[in-house]
């Protein structure tokens, strides 16, 4: 881990997953009264001793995620008694390698790193940190382009998330092939799969950057519900006095390509996915979805030639009542993301 100063903190921005340590000198070998202040609330107020002259802030960033996970932006002091260093902590669970600077002023928050493949109907986001304009370039099948401003489905003082679903793309008389998303120096690609498959599930899950991203899986979908009976005999008759039911949904993400492969495995990292159901480009839950834990998956890569990766996995219903009606999906099986070819 990188150490750093406290007066070279000033005016920095940090990843907590590239938070350095801080060394505070003590050349009298004198203790210092160390506070932490993360967006006015008090995380750290202790007297230290140095060791060997120096004080160490180790494993910061531990301290300071619960404080950004939701918030994702926070503003930090930290001061020593005698001086003060304020910066900026930005919530991200994975080392990009490059400062943070740097990465939000080229990249888009999201690992994919390469093209995303999509569909029209389907819903998709983009999340920034900035506040520079959004531009598509849409590609269509007779060679020609189409320029659209991206969405702004809601912004902050730094945050800033674009609806870049396909629907927003089409042109009359025309099938889009591909659209480009640039801001300033981001750019995120995305392909239309024309043959538009069916999705189950549809999962809406927190990213590494703590913003929400959507898979679609397009594999087999299977339902296998456990019950657990607890029974005893009643004036000579057996009966379960206790029933409790666990529906496991196995899903298949169906092929994907490396780029794509890779950033599904962000969906297995979550500790917060939805499961929902998406028509039109928007979200038809009214509550968002219904809120599944991950169980078990399996996401294998291989450099083989004729290798195409695709995950597997088990959620289950992350709230007490496995028994779920879709009353406004009536007479489809195992959950709201199937379509009408599943009646």
């Amino acid at each position: 881990m990188e150490t750093v100063s406290l007066s070279s903190l000033n005016g920095q921005a940090y990843f907590i997953s590239g938070m350095p340590d801080v060394t505070i000198p003590s050349a009298d070998d004198a203790s210092r009264h160390v506070t932490i202040v993360c967006d006015g609330v008090t995380l750290f107020d202790e007297e230290l001793w140095p060791v060997g002259g120096v004080i160490t802030l180790e494993d910061l960033g531990l301290l300071f995620e619960p404080y950004t996970s939701k918030k994702l932006v926070c503003g930090v002091t930290i001061t020593d008694g005698s001086s003060t260093a304020a910066f900026t902590i930005l919530f991200a669970k994975v080392d990009v390698g490059i400062s943070a600077a740097e990465f939000y002023a080229s990249r888009f928050l999201t690992i994919l790193d390469g093209p995303k493949v999509t569909a029209l109907g389907r819903l998709e986001y983009l999340w920034m940190y900035g506040a520079e304009a959004a531009v598509v370039t849409a590609v269509y099948d007779d060679a020609t382009t189409g320029t659209f401003s991206a969405t702004v489905v809601s912004s902050s003082s730094t945050y800033r998330q674009l609806d870049v679903s396909p629907d927003r793309f089409v042109a009359n008389g025309k099938r889009l092939v591909s659209y480009t998303v640039t801001a300033g120096q981001r750019s995120q690609r995305f392909d239309i799969d024309f043959s538009q498959p069916d999705c189950a599930p549809i999962l809406e899950f927190y990213n590494s950057f703590g913003v929400w991203e959507l898979l679609y899986c397009t594999g087999t979908h299977r339902v296998n519900p456990q019950y657990k009976r607890s029974s005893t005999r009643v004036h000579g008759k057996l009966r379960n006095y206790h029933i409790e039911e666990t529906r496991n949904f196995l899903a298949d993400t169906g092929i994907l390509t490396t780029a794509m492969a890779n950033w599904a495995e962000d969906l297995f990292r979550s500790d917060e996915v939805y499961v929902v159901n998406v028509i039109g480009g928007s979200i038809t839950n009214a509550d968002g979805g219904k809120e599944v834990t991950i169980t078990e998956s399996k996401s294998e890569i291989s450099n083989n030639d004729d290798f195409m990766p695709r995950f597997t996995f088990t959620y289950q219903y992350a709230q007490r009542i496995q028994n779920v009606m879709q009353l406004n999906r009536v007479g489809r099986i195992f959950d709201n993301t199937f379509d009408n070819t599943f009646n």
